[in-house]
């Protein structure tokens, strides 16, 4: 008797780990390096390729296509970031390179410092966005879309509602 209460406590314990590998949890991990952000997805210690998770994703058209999204803003900030890398080491050189027989820095130094300042700023937003809308595409294949009209206040708990029971006469 205690054997079999003991096979079926193992067995309804277990039901929940069976469950989870049928249904992965993901989550999602930033890492910064020089050429702007990694974005991992990933399933428990066990990091996912891309081909991984779009298979994965397949099975929900919204997530799918909010992570195909998130890719494509993904490799506009590589490419804007690597961009930006180019634009410094081309600065750089104008600032210390000497210029023959002139005192003064090169006319293309401001033009492309300038456009390193832009692509900074550029690539700055499309990291946030393609981490934002990675994170949402996991969160929509992990939780569905629970997209409903908003809650702000309940009818017993309304703003406009007076605080007091008297008013205060203001004149």
């Amino acid at each position: 008797m205690r054997k079999i209460t003991l096979f079926l406590v193992v067995i309804l314990l277990s039901l929940p780990a069976l469950n989870a590998q049928e249904n992965p949890f993901l989550r999602v991990e930033m890492k910064r390096n020089i050429l702007g952000q990694k974005i991992e997805v990933l399933d428990g210690p066990k990091s996912l390729r891309k081909e991984e998770v779009t298979m994965l994703l397949s099975t929900d058209p919204d997530a799918l296509f909010l992570y195909e999204k998130a890719r494509r803003k993904q490799n506009i900030t590589t490419m804007l970031s690597a961009l930006e890398v180019g634009l410094f080491i081309g600065s750089a050189y104008f600032i210390f390179a000497p210029q023959p027989q002139s005192s003064k820095i090169s006319n293309l130094f401001w033009p492309i410092s300038i456009g390193s300042i832009v692509a900074s700023i550029a690539s700055g937003a499309f990291r946030r966005e393609a981490g934002n809308l990675t994170r949402e595409a996991i969160d929509v294949y992990n939780f569905g879309n629970q997209a409903g009209a908003p809650v702000y206040f309940q009818e017993n708990n309304r703003i406009d509602q007076t605080i007091f029971s008297f008013r205060i006469p203001i004149r």
